[in-house]
């Protein structure tokens, strides 16, 4: 019985580590394809015609790209608030981050205190979950980021690609007009 709990908590740690890795490498590939635009829009910014549409545009365009690297800066290192711990409570530190593992003062003292989770299957069911429930908030806290980094980011290649297509346009009526 403790090990089909202990198989579906591996099973939900496992997609909770997949889907931090994902939103990770969506962050990547939207700051990569945000620079690609940015570059088109340095070649494309001489052609310009200034006009209050592109002065507007331009506004649009600089505040929600910026806004775009801010979010999916964030997604990738999301900043959280620990905790201190509360009155009396002789917490260890976490055993599962470099940040924690780092804090055991020996390699023996951190073997110690996983031998004594392993020991028991109530204490390591209570590990296992406490560990979901961090990689959880962390995924949520993540993925709220990228959600807004990608809205912000459609936002930023809408606001350019209408700056070159109206200056196309109105290089296209002036070719017409002469």
């Amino acid at each position: 019985m403790a090990e089909d709990r202990f198989e579906l908590l591996f099973h939900i740690l496992q997609s909770e580590q997949s889907i931090l890795s994902r939103a990770d490498q969506k962050a990547y590939t939207l700051l990569s394809v945000l620079g690609v635009f940015m570059v088109f829009f340095i070649a494309y910014y001489r052609l310009m015609m200034v006009n209050l549409f592109i002065v507007g545009m331009l506004s649009i365009y600089f505040a929600a790209a910026g806004f775009t690297i801010y979010n999916l800066i964030r997604t990738i290192m999301p900043r959280f608030r620990s905790r201190p711990p509360a009155e009396g409570s002789d917490a260890p530190p976490d055993p599962t981050f470099f940040g924690g593992i780092r804090q055991y003062k020996s390699a023996d003292a951190y073997y110690d205190f996983m031998s004594s989770i392993k020991a028991s299957d109530e204490r390591s069911l209570r590990f296992l979950s406490g560990q979901i429930y961090a990689l959880a908030q962390i995924n949520w806290t993540k993925n709220l980021h990228l959600r807004r980094g990608m809205f912000s980011f459609f936002v930023a290649i809408t606001a350019e690609l209408l700056m070159v297509l109206s200056t196309f346009i109105v290089m296209g009526l002036e070719q017409v007009g002469r």
